[in-house]
């Protein structure tokens, strides 16, 4: 009995629940990839998911406040790369690390 609940609650318990922030957009028809920036830590293109969506993870970022920009683009149909225009630059912070406890003690 032990096995099955322990084997249940893994495959019901969901996996974004484990993960970090992500950077998302609406649905956006016929995009193939979205290009990020703003911020020295983004790099290259970012495929677009199946609906034409952005979905990036932000585990990596670096801690402290960033402001970017998105462009979706276009490409295929031996027609060369198209992108949108800026979006209004999104800012967001990513927090540090808490300060260490002080004052721990046993209490009688």
């Amino acid at each position: 009995m032990k096995r099955f609940i322990l084997i249940m609650t893994i495959l019901l318990f969901p996996i974004n629940a484990l993960c970090s922030p992500f950077l998302v957009c609406d649905p956006q028809a016929t995009v193939t990839h979205y290009k990020i920036t703003g911020d020295a830590f983004w790099t290259g293109n970012i495929a677009s998911q199946a609906d034409g969506s952005l979905r990036t993870e932000l585990a990596t970022i670096p801690v402290g406040t960033h402001t970017v920009q998105a462009v979706a683009c276009r490409t295929g149909d031996g027609w060369p790369e198209v992108c949108s225009v800026p979006t209004l630059p999104f800012t967001f912070i990513r927090p540090g690390v808490p300060v260490i406890p002080s004052g721990i003690k046993l209490l009688p």
